[in-house]
């Protein structure tokens, strides 16, 4: 038996496939980065066949290299794949206990949500405390240029990212608030950055307003977004500060549990 594993090893494996993935786990281990020539030394490759391996990363854009400090670390889009195949189940249990909390301080309903390609997908949801509440199902899909848990995601991810998760869609008109420019909409989402909140001022609902935070990973990528949903009159434009701050907090609540320190970004 033992036999036979050896020979499915030499007769299936591709040499450098194998040199590629041992180059990204190497560099996974090296946030600050390696130049080519350590990345040679470290694991013993050829250096035509390391230059080959490593250049095909970098223009599949797995890979960066800093031309100043030649040191090459994994991209964002590396980060995005690991991202992408995180457990959901995971993270609600990380927040869920959260939520319920933002729920009896505030009394809305609160939601959470994440990016999967070009939309958002509600993961999970607390009902709201007062009798008149907004219930959505978990796996409900929302756009992400009206949504709150859009504008969330969007502002904190590379812009290049942003640009292709809204690359060849359509703004649509939901309400007279909502935003259908893209030029307006990217200007919105420094705002949003800056702020460390966002809000729906009935853009996606009329009559519903909206306002969340990002939740951060512990490389300081944006995974998912928090936010309450309430009636305008009871979620009033008057109060998206204060509660933008609120939310915000228990948000970074979550975002520690996941590893994510301040610096990180």
């Amino acid at each position: 038996m033992k036999k036979e594993k050896v020979e499915l090893k030499s007769t299936y494996n591709v040499p450098n496939l194998e040199r590629g993935l041992s180059i990204i786990e190497l560099l996974a281990t090296q946030p600050k980065g390696l130049t080519l020539a350590e990345i040679i030394e470290k694991l013993s490759i050829a250096k035509s066949s390391a230059f080959r391996i490593v250049s095909t990363l970098i223009f599949k854009n797995y890979l960066q290299k800093n031309e100043t400090t030649k040191k090459i670390t994994l991209s964002r889009k590396m980060l995005t794949l690991g991202i992408s195949s995180m457990n959901e189940q995971s993270l609600v249990e990380h927040s869920i206990d959260v939520m319920r909390a933002v729920r009896d301080e505030l009394k809305e309903s609160v939601m959470l949500g994440v990016l999967l390609g070009s939309t958002g997908t509600i993961l999970e949801q607390v009902p709201s405390s007062y009798p008149v509440k907004l219930f959505v199902e978990p796996g409900t899909q929302f756009d992400l240029h009206s949504s709150v848990g859009g504008k969330c995601i969007l502002a904190n991810i590379p812009s290049e990212e942003a640009d292709e998760a809204l690359r060849g869609k359509t703004l649509t008109k939901y309400t007279e608030n909502t935003i259908t420019s893209k030029k307006e909409f990217k200007a919105m989402l420094k705002e949003v950055k800056s702020k460390g909140y966002a809000i729906d001022n009935s853009e996606d609902i009329q009559g519903i307003n909206c306002v969340g935070a990002p939740i951060f990973n512990e490389h300081g990528y944006p995974v998912a977004a928090l936010w309450i949903t309430a009636p305008y009159g009871r979620l009033p434009a008057s109060q998206f500060e204060s509660k933008g701050k609120i939310i915000q907090k228990y948000a970074m609540k979550i975002s520690t549990k996941l590893g994510y320190l301040t610096q990180s970004l």
